[in-house]
């Protein structure tokens, strides 16, 4: 006979799974999906990119960069983008910046990422300026360097771009080069949340939450989380997710939470698959099931490799497999594997 994790364990799994983060990962800005054309439009669209007409070619890259369609092919993407960005297009060459940096339809190259990018920055581009800042913030291509990240994201900012307006509120809210300044950051994500920026409705939600720059209101919050979340936020979905499972400016509802965490997790987000393993193991909007949790957590452990979050991931699995039988674990695992098998990354897209 073998004793089971008790309850409180998971709870106090789930306490850890679910502390505030105020700065979520950069993403960088890209080429963005657009309407597929029709074929007579596809046809007229390869015309005059062939003619040499510059934002035709851009466009062209632009599909044939769509993950979504048959069509898609990241060495035509990158081949049409680059001969829009060699005829000066601002767009076309902070696309090719970010192709060459995440080495799409071309091999890695962070010179040449930052030399393109800068291209379209310093033409008044406000996607490039906030590209540039993000190099200058992971220090890829150029030597990292937070004031020129700011400086950068400020003059995006200032143009309206909602990614940029986010990112300087991030820096506001963590005194990165500049001075800690909670009411500024609270400006600048209210400025991207007006526009529907994910990142800063969750951004904002975390702020109403812990008091910073407005007064506590966790209803707010919730309310700023659920926008977020049904815009495909992972990080908004699991605060909103977390306040469902603990009743926090919210009725408390475990089975809303869970519906959120596993929408997060089928995406790929270790701390939600965390969450919904420790839902499983508790029984907690989903019938008990030990099985089931390990797997959720072996899963994020495995998504987590080389993150500082993983060994919190390995614990709570190990915690729970320390009191499995050898045939549980072996299932488990054996779900666990078979998901990861199956799980495709999504695309990187602008936060």
């Amino acid at each position: 006979m073998f004793h089971r994790v008790p309850v409180a364990y998971g709870k106090a799994l789930l306490l850890a799974a679910i502390v505030f983060v105020a700065v979520p990962g950069v993403v960088a800005a890209g080429q963005q999906a657009t309407t597929a054309p029709s074929t007579t439009n596809l046809r007229q669209l390869q015309q005059a990119a062939n003619r040499g007409d510059a934002r035709a070619q851009y466009d062209l890259g632009t599909y044939y960069a769509r993950t979504d369609i048959p069509d898609h092919n990241d060495a035509l993407a990158f081949e049409w983008t680059e001969k829009a960005a060699v005829q000066g297009l601002a767009d076309a060459q902070n696309a090719l910046g970010m192709m060459f940096l995440e080495g799409r339809g071309t091999m890695r190259d962070y010179a040449q990422a930052e030399a393109w990018v800068r291209k379209s920055a310093e033409q008044g581009f406000a996607a490039g300026q906030y590209s540039l800042g993000f190099l200058y913030s992971v220090g890829a291509g150029v030597k990292k360097d937070d004031a020129e990240a700011v400086a950068w994201w400020r003059k995006a900012a200032d143009q309206g771009s909602a990614i940029g307006q986010n990112m300087l509120g991030v820096m506001y809210f963590s005194g990165r080069a500049v001075p800690r300044d909670d009411a500024q950051a609270v400006e600048w994500w209210r400025k991207a949340a007006e526009q529907g920026q994910p990142a800063a409705l969750w951004n904002l939600g975390v702020a109403y939450a812990a008091g910073r720059g407005v007064d506590a209101d966790l209803k707010q919050a919730v309310q700023l989380w659920r926008r977020g979340a049904d815009r495909g936020d992972l990080s908004a979905m699991n605060s909103l997710a977390s306040a469902y499972s603990t009743g926090a400016g919210v009725d408390k509802d475990p089975k809303a939470a869970v519906d959120l965490w596993r929408q997060a997790a089928d995406r790929g987000d270790p701390a939600a698959q965390h969450a919904l393993g420790v839902a499983y193991h508790d029984g907690a909007g989903v019938p008990q099931d030990f099985i089931e949790a390990y797997k959720w957590l072996y899963v994020a452990v495995a998504q987590s490799a080389g993150t500082t979050d993983q060994r919190s991931h390995i614990f709570a699995r190990d915690a729970v497999g320390t009191n499995m039988t050898s045939e549980e674990l072996l299932e488990a695992q054996k779900r666990a594997k078979a998901w990861l098998d199956g799980f495709k990354p999504p695309s990187a897209s602008v936060r």
